[in-house]
């Protein structure tokens, strides 16, 4: 779903995929699994080139996080120059070519600022990533030592957390949370602007679906779910306004018809 909103911008930047290398070979022309299929059909429909690589999991701790690591492997990407590697719990609202044209350094990355000003850390949903030999033995030593609940965004922060280039998170890492706080503050960087849902989203490029304890959007949401946990509506000059609610609702409502549409392993190529 990533690649062909990223197809369909026309991103000028090249297409990666990091994949398990147990579903196939990435030179495979006639896929079974569903699995294989949707990489043969980001191959070949998106222009994606696929990399194999060896899924890096660690025993203990907390299994929703056990195979973060894995996203590390983008600095062992030194084929590239610069990688951009993005969560894939997420929608790309518009193009973010633009950081490919920063300045030099190791890695860039927006900070958690759902935790700022307390934590001042950074967020590894978004990492703009300069590949390096150096850098990538750095991570897996890091990963050897780690304690046993760190894992992806702790190893970045300790090895990154003081010399990392910062992306700004406005508007490179926003929550869809963000729609049903009534504190803004962290995200707009200053108490002085009023938080218009609307113009917040149409500056967004990049829309991470994090709303504990609201599920993934693959995950089904009950009604009862959705009616207790979408946005209030609030009243602006005299007026009711449900534009956050009805931003929420669309996020999940768009996902799950893209969903449907381009994970659909039972079409035929359009190409």
């Amino acid at each position: 779903m990533i690649f062909e909103t990223l197809y369909r911008l026309k991103a000028k930047a090249e297409l990666v995929m990091m994949y398990p290398d147990k579903m196939m070979s990435p030179t495979e022309t006639s896929p079974q699994s569903n699995e294989a299929k949707l990489l043969v059909k980001a191959r070949d429909e998106y222009g994606v080139k696929l990399v194999p690589v060896s899924v890096q999991r660690r025993a203990g701790g907390d299994a929703t996080w056990a195979e973060s690591f894995t996203k590390l492997l983008a600095f062992n990407q030194t084929q590239y120059q610069r990688v951009l590697n993005v969560d894939s719990d997420a929608t790309i609202l518009q193009p973010m070519d633009e950081l490919f044209l920063m300045p030099p350094c190791p890695v860039a990355m927006p900070r958690a600022y759902w935790l700022f000003p307390k934590d001042k850390i950074l967020s590894s949903q978004l990492m703009l990533v300069q590949p390096s030999e150096v850098e990538f033995d750095r991570i897996m030593k890091q990963v050897e030592t780690s304690a046993h609940n760190d894992y992806d965004m702790e190893i970045v922060n300790q090895l990154y957390g003081d010399s990392a280039m910062i992306l700004p998170h406005r508007p490179y890492d926003l929550l869809t949370g963000e729609f049903r706080g009534e504190e803004h503050q962290n995200y707009l960087g200053t108490d002085r602007e009023e938080f218009d849902p609307v113009t917040i989203y149409n500056e967004a490029k990049y829309l991470h679906f994090s709303d504990w304890p609201v599920p993934k959007p693959w995950i089904s949401m009950s009604e009862n779910t959705r009616q207790d946990k979408q946005p209030k509506c609030s009243t602006k000059n005299g007026q009711e306004d449900c534009s956050a609610r009805e931003l929420w609702n669309g996020f999940y409502t768009d996902f799950s018809q893209r969903r449907s549409t381009v994970c659909d392993t039972t079409s035929k190529s359009r190409r």
